[in-house]
């Protein structure tokens, strides 16, 4: 009674737990979760402060949708551009569209469509906030459990999550319907993982939460760490009724998103809701990448300006020059001699200069951007509904179809190798005991094989060694080995009709637990009282849990600590990396020599290997151990350091037990893909935490590496060691070299540490391994992968990389890469969602990359080129006519129609271009990699290229601008006698510029269908239809002489001329120029003179 009236003072404190925004009302922003306190709540006890549990990813709201989308758009340069264009427009003086913004139409559908595309992404977002927010919970009101909706649910209220529903917030265990308080629940819409989970209430909480009555009296005081997104990471302690602090662990801790399974009732008390939740804080926004491609287009039209600047200056120059001298000779123009004011030459120059900005508006294509995007859209789509590239039903996922034609320039590429070249389908192989070999032989008959338990995952028929275990010298050894597999995992068991399942989060743990019980040792499960029990030949043995040391990818071995219940003695099991557990071991086994010989023999088969070892504790020892161990779980601060010390000094002296070897095999056409995408000439690069043999037969078995290649090997324990292997790599390369051998270079996890601290060694690394046929590294960490990525894009600025792996340990590296593919497997879905694309196997990548990535390439850098064609042949028709009348700035065309030539006449022809045209069939993509070399290169899209493109619309330019002058002086002449003005020139000039921009589509097209040459008919038809549709509600004198623009024949054979004239210069051209760039791409790679029949048709 004296504790609860204490705790009843100490639950009256105020909360601090919020943040506060910074500045005046919030205006500086909130707080990030980096500078957010730890927390301190009451249960039951609602902070009000915090968050509600309501979730919002929309990038909108119906007030901000206009001025931030607007924002948005005025944030890229040409939407700038064009909105100062139009505003000039309105200026009397300089506008050639009689005051008219005629610009504002085409840059509001530009703006328009991507305002709708936006509205349209974020409404999706909106939709699933809503459904997710509506959910229904049950929470605590009083004493009474009442439905609320998850928006509602507020820091430090407790809630009760029934069989198969979902939990709405991030919830410390309170209480569960299971008798030992555990609770099984599964992550799959986290990480895609399907393996259950085992969560617990501690036992000194759950007595005091059990039912609603108890909830509502109990006052608990809880105290964790801030909001942070580490999803596996969780430190706090809750004071009870008794007074007891109590530590908690992330066992105690389950995450938003989760579902429950197998168990009929979890309550919990909420600590982190809505955007403070960790999955919310791990929500990955869209990175914005820009492709190769796109940043060069970028260049061009800047180049683009600085060109129309140069025209402009140079026109205004001139008329200016020329109307110093000839001011004398215009009196007809009523100018005022006095050369002041309007008349004055500075004014003039100025007006002039403004003229011709207006008139040369679109040497920037404004549809430009509009189109590609469209295009990339379009090309997502076919991707994902490409039937090769689907695995079952699973379809590829494209996230960021802007780089849709870099996927088409790869020339390094980065491979984790568990789950995304193998199949993370684990089948126990072979294991060592006392220094004997067993697995080697396969001489068990069926009927001997029937006579075992049935088991998955264990492909293991060695007769000698169940005839060992029975009767010989190592038959204790083995019962050892068999209690020790049997005992040290967290796998979760449970009976469904009498069947015993196996739950297990590592495929590695559920192949080792399955052999044993194949063997005779059958792990039974764990019960309330955390008494695990084993039965071995038909006798039961208990064991009680005392801690679990967990895998992480850092320590790369996990413990168990038990008390044997019949000899009393408290036994450390450990299993792990045979580098990390040799350096706690007790080396002076007897068999500890041909134990190591048989990891070796097994990692020379491309098996992976644990090391099993064990150490008897001193009880004393233990008891002073467990006491420092559980303080340092309850710190606040530091905890993670102090666990991981204390973690570091009871694994130690352990004895040696065995050695384990499982097989993770291949994925289907693995060696294939390799061997293809080596053939372009991309660097292929694997990043494994397998040790270094076992790395390079699965290089072998996968065709990264093959038996002709010298393998260089970088290696040492220390600094010294790692710069004296760097130094022998760097003569060994260079005299691969000279002898024209190919090499392989394999560097350590340990080597890559110290090479990473030395720039020189690091540029060094990449140098070697750039000269290399492949690279693999081995024993590498999450962030090593990261880091490897990095360094190759900082020593090699200029190349494209991609990074591909399935699991969350992939995810740093997927990132750090141009681009990020994401293998949708075994570990989960933490890669694919990080990724731009995601599909179900390895073996997608050759046909993304050969297929989609460089037709995708191809045809994009086209239409870009072409945009810029065509815009030469739209614009300056009317400088090199305007020599004509001294530059004066009159402008040909009516600045409505002319609007019309990018959004509506020539777009539709290119697009279409974009999607279905076919260089070679698929087939012929795949089997002839060297076809790839061309974006490799970037040979379709330089700087040279550019400026012929934009030369040759000069040069078509002029000739369509005096064609059309020669024809109408010749043949343009009205009934009274007089030829026609400018404006029916201007006409003549824009009805020629459609087809000749349109029928250019065709002659780069490869293929040419019914759909391609209707859609370019019809483009060039609807300007025709226009002319009277505009000549009938316009009183613009464009129109005026429709009628008899369409009675002259000199207009179609001049329209024939014109067009037979440029299609042969430019066919001519064309070819010229696409036969330097096959001769160059056949140049710079020996593989490319390999030609096929297919290829050759």
């Amino acid at each position: 009674e004296e504790i609860n009236i204490e705790i009843s003072k100490v639950v009256d404190f105020p909360y601090t737990n919020a943040v506060k925004p910074k500045g005046p009302f919030g205006l500086w922003g909130k707080a990030t979760w980096e500078h957010m306190p730890s927390r301190k709540i009451v249960t039951h006890r609602h902070d009000k402060a915090l968050p509600t549990n309501k979730i919002t990813t929309t990038k909108y709201t119906c007030l901000t949708f206009l001025p931030k989308n607007l924002i948005e758009q005025f944030s890229k340069l040409a939407n700038v551009y064009f909105l100062i264009i139009g505003l000039l427009q309105i200026f009397p003086a300089i506008s050639t569209s009689n005051g008219v913004p005629t610009i504002f139409f085409p840059l509001s559908v530009v703006i328009l469509i991507s305002a709708v595309k936006d509205l349209y992404e974020d409404l999706k977002r909106k939709k699933s906030d809503a459904e997710e927010n509506n959910s229904k919970v049950e929470c605590l009101v009083g004493d009474v459990w009442k439905t609320k909706r998850w928006a509602e649910v507020l820091v430090g209220e407790i809630i009760r999550v029934n069989r198969d529903e979902y939990f709405p917030a991030d919830i410390l265990v309170l209480a569960t319907s299971e008798p030992k308080g555990l609770c099984y629940i599964e992550t799959k819409n986290l990480d895609g993982e399907t393996n259950l989970k085992h969560k617990h209430a501690h036992k000194d909480v759950s007595e005091d939460f059990m039912n609603s009555n108890a909830c509502h009296l109990a006052k608990s005081i809880f105290e964790y760490e801030g909001p942070n997104p580490y999803l596996y990471q969780f430190q706090g302690s809750i004071t009870n009724s008794k007074g007891e602090k109590i530590p908690l662990d992330n066992n105690n801790f389950i995450l938003r998103g989760s579902s429950l399974r197998n168990s009929e009732w979890v309550i919990g008390v909420v600590a982190y809701s809505g955007p403070h939740s960790k999955i919310m804080l791990n929500s990955v926004k869209a990175r914005a990448k820009r492709s190769k491609v796109e940043r060069m287009m970028n260049q061009c039209i800047i180049t683009i300006f600085i060109i129309q600047v140069f025209f402009c200056v140079f026109s205004a120059l001139y008329y200016n020059s020329w109307y110093r001298q000839n001011r004398n000779d215009i009196p007809y123009l009523g100018i005022d001699e006095s050369g002041t004011g309007e008349n004055s030459p500075s004014y003039i120059l100025f007006v002039r200069y403004g003229n011709w900005m207006l008139i040369f508006t679109n040497f920037v294509p404004i549809s430009l951007m509009m189109s590609l995007e469209m295009v990339r859209f379009l090309q997502a789509g076919l991707i994902s509904l490409d039937k090769e590239m689907t695995t079952g039903d699973l379809r590829t996922i494209i996230q960021s179809s802007n780089l849709n034609e870099e996927i088409g320039q790869i020339q390094y590429i980065f491979s984790d190798k568990t789950g995304t070249l193998t199949k993370n389908l684990m089948e126990f192989k072979k294991i060592s005991i006392g220094g004997i070999s067993y697995g080697e032989n396969k001489d068990m008959s069926p009927a001997d094989l029937k006579a075992l338990p049935a088991v998955e995952n264990v492909d293991f028929e060695d007769s000698q060694f169940f005839a060992d275990m029975k009767d010989s010298q190592n038959s204790d050894k083995i019962m050892k080995t068999l209690q020790h597999i049997a005992l040290c995992h967290t796998i979760i068991c449970e009976e469904k009709n009498g069947v015993r399942n196996y739950n297990a989060s590592s495929p590695d743990e559920l192949a080792l637990v399955n052999w044993a019980k194949f063997s005779g040792c059958e792990y039974l499960g764990i019960n309330e009282n955390n008494e695990m029990t084993i039965k071995v030949k038909d006798q039961v043995e208990s064991f009680l849990l005392l801690n679990v040391l967990e895998f992480t990818s850092a320590r790369k071995r996990m413990s168990i600590i038990v008390k044997s219940l019949s000899s009393s003695q408290v036994i450390l099991l450990c299993k792990g990396a045979d580098s990390i557990i040799l350096e706690r071991m007790n080396t002076e086994s007897p068999d500890f020599a041909v134990t190591n010989k048989n990891l070796e023999d097994y990692a020379n088969i491309g098996l992976r290997t644990l090391l099993l070892a064990e150490r008897v504790i001193p009880e004393e020892e233990y008891k002073a151990w467990a006491k420092r161990y559980n303080e340092a779980s309850t710190a606040i601060k530091n905890r993670e350091k102090l666990v991981e010390d204390l973690q570091e000094e009871i694994e130690k002296d352990m004895e040696l037990v065995g050695a384990t070897a499982i097989e993770d095999k291949l994925q289907d056409e693995v060696g294939e893909t390799i061997a293809t995408l080596k053939e372009t000439g991309i660097k292929v690069w694997v990043l494994t935490g397998d040790k270094i043999e076992t790395a390079i037969n699965i290089a072998l078995s996968c065709k990264l590496f093959d038996t002709t290649l010298e393998k260089i090997i970088i290696d040492g324990k220390t600094q010294e060691d790692v710069k004296e292997s760097m130094r022998k790599a760097d003569i060994m390369h260079q005299v691969c070299i000279e002898e024209h051998k190919k090499f392989a270079l394999v560097v350590s996890g340990v080597a890559l540490i110290y090479l990473m601290r030395d720039d020189v060694l690091s540029r060094q690394l990449v140098e070697i391994g750039d000269l290399s046929n492949s690279v693999i590294a081995c024993r590498v960490s999450p962030k090593q992968k990261q880091e490897v990525v990095s360094l190759v894009r900082k020593h090699k600025p200029d190349v494209t990389t991609l990074a591909i792996g399935d699991g969350a340990n992939d995810v740093n590296m997927i990132i750090a890469a141009h681009v990020g593919i994401g293998i949708k497997g075994v570990e989960g879905h933490q890669a694919s969602r990080a990724s731009d694309y995601a599909f179900g196997e390895f073996r997608h990548l050759r046909r993304l990359l050969l297929c989609h990535g460089r037709e995708s390439y191809r045809k994009n850098t086209k239409l870009i080129l072409y945009n810029f064609f065509k815009n030469m042949i739209l614009v300056l028709p009317q400088f090199w006519w305007a020599f004509n009348n001294a530059l004066s700035g009159i402008s040909l065309y009516d600045s409505f129609v002319l609007q019309f030539f990018n959004l509506f006449y020539t777009s539709l022809p290119i697009i279409v271009f974009a999607l279905y045209d076919k260089e070679y069939k698929k087939r012929v993509l795949v089997k002839n990699p060297q076809l790839y070399i061309q974006g490799m290169k970037g040979n379709l899209f330089k700087k040279r290229i550019f400026w012929v493109w934009v030369m040759w619309g000069a040069v078509q330019a002029c000739a369509i601008a005096y064609l059309c002058v020669f024809a109408i002086n010749i043949n343009f002449v009205v009934s009274d006698g007089f030829t026609q003005d400018i404006y029916m020139l201007g006409l003549v000039i824009f009805s020629f510029d459609v087809p000749v921009s349109n029928f250019k589509v065709l002659l780069f097209s490869n293929r040419h269908s019914v759909r391609s040459l209707g859609i370019n008919a019809i483009s060039s038809l609807f300007y025709i239809i226009n002319i009277p549709v505009f000549s009938a509600i316009s009183s613009i004198a464009y129109y005026k002489f429709v009628s008899e623009f369409f009675s002259i024949p000199g207009l179609y054979i001049g329209l024939v001329v014109v067009i037979g004239a440029t299609t042969i210069i430019d066919k001519g051209v064309t070819e010229l120029i696409n036969f330097k760039i096959v001769k160059s791409s056949s140049s710079v790679h020996p593989l490319s003179q390999k030609t096929s029949s297919k290829a050759e048709e």
